[in-house]
């Protein structure tokens, strides 16, 4: 073989390894694109508190499959936020018999957080769902903010008191309180029969830190003494 030829096949090896390379580097550019994708749909945080109760254990269901794979959602044992993709419609609670008793095709926004909350009685006919965005604009500093949710079934309107000074007044059933700028510290919340001294529940020893979200809601039925009796809790949204 003279050289010519060698320097000829030489120059036809490059041209193929260079024809290669092209091809490759968009193949590449376009599976980043695509990993890249996935947690963009996973930043929406999602809270299922169970507050109904005699609905039982629930599921969720997105996109016609079942979320939660382990474990059901229990009554007033919050499930605590989760991440979920944004864009599986739709989205379902159902019960362990799976009878759908929620359901909402429209996707959740991206990068929000929400609480779900299921309430009322399923005797009374008075099961009920709503979602909640937990977001607002960040309080001063030294200061926190709370919200007020009024979710027991059978209840009346409620009042609640921070430290003795009033914070939220006549708050009905699925009532969602804007949220209040207070100074950070420690705090005794009464939850009150509205426009009345009769204290339904004392939340004492509660820690409200700078720059924090939380939302106070009530659960249960007033008057009832077993597992469903009137409760308040606090959990913190940011």
């Amino acid at each position: 073989m003279s050289i010519a030829e060698i320097k000829r096949i030489n120059v036809l090896t490059l041209l193929l390894v260079g024809a290669l390379g092209l091809l490759t580097v968009p193949m590449l550019s376009s599976c980043s694109k695509q990993s890249n994708a996935t947690p963009a749909g996973l930043n929406t945080r999602l809270n299922i508190i169970n507050i109904s109760p005699d609905i039982y254990p629930i599921n969720l269901w997105v996109g016609l499959r079942r979320y939660n794979s382990t474990k059901f959602y229990y009554y007033s044992v919050p499930s605590e936020y989760f991440y979920m993709n944004t864009q599986e419609t739709p989205l379902q609670l159902r019960t362990q018999a799976n009878r759908t008793f929620w359901s909402r095709n429209e996707a959740l926004a991206r990068s929000c957080t929400y609480t779900l909350f299921v309430t009322g009685l399923v005797a009374d006919k008075t099961d009920t769902c709503f979602l909640v965005a937990d977001t607002a604009s960040a309080p001063a500093r030294g200061r926190g903010k709370v919200r007020f949710i009024n979710a027991c079934a059978r209840t009346v309107s409620l009042d609640v008191y921070a430290n003795g000074t009033a914070a939220f007044r006549n708050r009905g059933f699925k009532t969602i309180s804007d949220y209040i700028e207070i100074p950070a510290g420690i705090y005794k919340f009464n939850i009150n029969l509205a426009n009345s001294s009769t204290v339904y529940k004392e939340v004492a020893n509660t820690t409200i830190q700078d720059g924090r979200l939380y939302t106070i809601y009530t659960q249960g039925v007033v008057g009832r003494t077993d597992s469903a009796a009137f409760n308040a809790n606090v959990i913190i949204n940011r």
